[in-house]
Formats: C-alpha cells, sequence, structure tokens
C-alpha cells in the first residue's frame, strides 16, 4: 500500500519534475503551489495568462492529494488485487488528464520542454540513493543537456558550455588529487574555500559571455534555488 500511495503523489503532483518541495519543509498547499509556478514560470517563460492557468491547474492536483490522503489515514486494510488494478487505472487517467491540460495551456515549445524536464526529473528520482557512479565526462554530458533543455541553447553555445563544463571538471579532479585522503588543516580549508570561490567567480564570468541575457538571468535565478534548496537541506540535518 505504502507503494501504491506514493505513486499516487507522483501523479497528482505533490512530487513532480519542477516542484522541488518536499513534505519535510513543511510548507502550506498554498506554499507549495505558489513555489512550484514560480519555477515553472522560471523554466518555460510563462506568460500572465498561462501562470493564472497553471496556477489553477495545480491546486487542483493539490487538492486531490489532500483527498487522497485524508482517504487514506486511518485506513489499515490491505487493497485486495482488483482495488489496486482499479487504482492503477485511474492514476494513469489523472496523469493523461492533466497532460492534456498542460497542452492545452502551453505553447509547442514550451510544452516539449515540460516533457523533457519531467523525463528528466523521473531519471533524477530513479537514480537518487543508488550512489553516482558516472564519469566525469557522464556527468558534464547530463550537466549540458539539463542546460540546452532549460536555457534554449543553440548549437554554438553547447560546445562552449561543453568545454567550459569540462574544464570544470578536470579543475575538479586536479583539486581531489592534491588534496588525497589526508585531512586538511584549517589554513588548507580556507584556502580551498576561496578557491573555489574564485573559480566559480570565473566559472559564472565564462557563462554569462555565452548566453543571452535572458538565459543568464534564468540560470542565476535556476542557481538561487538550487543555493536556496541546498540550504534547507542543511538545515533538515541540524
Amino acid at each position: 500500500m505504502k507503494k501504491i500511495f506514493i505513486a499516487a503523489l507522483l501523479f497528482v503532483g505533490i512530487v513532480s519534475f519542477a516542484q522541488g518541495v518536499t513534505q519535510k519543509e513543511k510548507l502550506t498547499p498554498e506554499q507549495r503551489t505558489e513555489k512550484h509556478l514560480q519555477k515553472l514560470t522560471s523554466e518555460l517563460s510563462l506568460d500572465k495568462k498561462q501562470q493564472e492557468q497553471v496556477k489553477q491547474l495545480l491546486a487542483e492536483r493539490s487538492a486531490k492529494a489532500q483527498k487522497f490522503r485524508d482517504s487514506r489515514k486511518d485506513s489499515k486494510t490491505k487493497p485486495t488485487d482488483a482495488e489496486r488494478e482499479a487504482f492503477k487505472k485511474q492514476m494513469i487517467a489523472e496523469k493523461e488528464a492533466n497532460d492534456a491540460k498542460m497542452k492545452a495551456i502551453l505553447n509547442a515549445d514550451q510544452y516539449t520542454k515540460w516533457t523533457a524536464l519531467k523525463k528528466d526529473h523521473k531519471n533524477h528520482r530513479d537514480h537518487k540513493g543508488k550512489g553516482d557512479f558516472k564519469t566525469p565526462q557522464e556527468r558534464d554530458a547530463a550537466h549540458l543537456q539539463k542546460l540546452t533543455t532549460e536555457l534554449n541553447l543553440n548549437a554554438d553555445q553547447q560546445k562552449q558550455v561543453s568545454e567550459l563544463l569540462s574544464d570544470r571538471s578536470t579543475k575538479m579532479a586536479m583539486l581531489k588529487k592534491s588534496r588525497g585522503d589526508k585531512k586538511p588543516t584549517d589554513a588548507e580549508r580556507e584556502a580551498m574555500k576561496k578557491q573555489m570561490k574564485e573559480d566559480h567567480k570565473a566559472y559564472d564570468a565564462k557563462l554569462k559571455t555565452i548566453l543571452t541575457a535572458d538565459q543568464y538571468k534564468k540560470w542565476t535565478a535556476i542557481q538561487k534555488e538550487h543555493k536556496d534548496k541546498m540550504k534547507d537541506h542543511r538545515k533538515e540535518k541540524m
């Protein structure tokens, strides 16, 4: 039943490709909807009308999720095979209905990007917790694909960003090799922190010359959101 419950949340939108919000954050349904909307607006460049339509759709999905949680809250009975099959069909129908509504709201390019982002999020979720055994080249390729999707990079930009990512990976590998397995002193740790900060600034400056003004603005917003999520994650562990 636990697996069915999790699958239901995936289909009604509590856990979704762009939400980036977990129940640990203890946000209200309205706050989760607003945060999800902001992320979609940034990634898909939604106009005002689309924002209103997507917000309504997210609110409906959130309400369905809450209704499902309430219906299962006090239930201790194990579902029968027939009930499980019926529930599976219902989830598929919910997903198809949601996709159809999103397709009606978005333009062709936005819908293509939305579909790609959902797939990327699903792949990330499927591999989460299983360890990252990718080579630096594979990680760079995955990062490039994600940036291409989120920022609409053209062929020339993809080539330049690919070289930039490769250069950064090389620097990181050299840093790890020079550090070795020994525990760094406070002075070494501080020097390393300064070096990473300088490298980040250099990376940011180079990326700014590659991207357009709109792309750079969107990338900065994505970076900030990722940084905020990391801060929240660290607070939860304290």
